[in-house]
């Protein structure tokens, strides 16, 4: 009887133990979802695809912030002096990042930066060749400062797809549901 008493006893004590730890549980997982993480902070800008994709590109403290305002038509190019949680800190004042209405991203191909600058160039080269090598050539029948016609079209698609690079250089992205412009606390 004593060895029954003793062990409902130790179960009894057992079970109030465990309880106790079950709610000191509960109450440090309270005061964790309810203690905010201080930090530094970057602007996260995230752009949802298709089939649930992600895109996620990042503005530190100290990088250039090209933007456009709710109601205005001018864009604005500035440096990240601060992220808080529902404003931006730029060089001059701060902004709420509810009244921005379009982000300007650079387009990271280096093809495309570098081709904007170096076909036009090159078109341009290649046409002054073409009428300058017959001026230098010693054959009889070459006249100098002639136009050919395969010249101009050779010169002419690398102009034009130089000019072209260019309105990709930059993309445009309208804060709206799916392109979702938040505060995040860097790690």
């Amino acid at each position: 009887m004593g060895l029954l008493f003793t062990q409902t006893l130790l179960a009894q004590e057992q079970g109030v133990e465990t309880r106790r730890r079950d709610s000191t549980k509960t109450d440090t997982a309270a005061t964790k979802a309810n203690k905010e993480y201080k930090g530094p902070r970057f602007l996260a800008l995230d752009v949802h695809r298709r089939f649930g994709k992600v895109r996620r590109f990042r503005f530190y403290k100290g990088n250039s912030f090209e933007f456009k305002v709710k109601g205005m038509n001018e864009r604005f190019e500035t440096k990240i002096e601060s992220v808080g949680k529902t404003q931006l800190g730029i060089l001059g004042g701060s902004i709420p990042l509810e009244s921005i209405d379009k982000v300007y991203v650079r387009n990271p191909g280096w093809f495309i930066h570098s081709g904007s600058v170096l076909l036009p160039i090159a078109g341009l080269g290649y046409f002054a060749l073409d009428m300058l090598n017959p001026a230098i050539d010693d054959n009889p029948g070459s006249k100098p400062f002639t136009i050919h016609r395969e010249a101009v079209l050779i010169s002419g698609s690398l102009l034009l797809t130089g000019i072209i690079l260019r309105f990709f250089k930059k993309r445009v992205f309208k804060i709206n549901k799916r392109r979702i412009l938040r505060p995040m606390i860097k790690f």
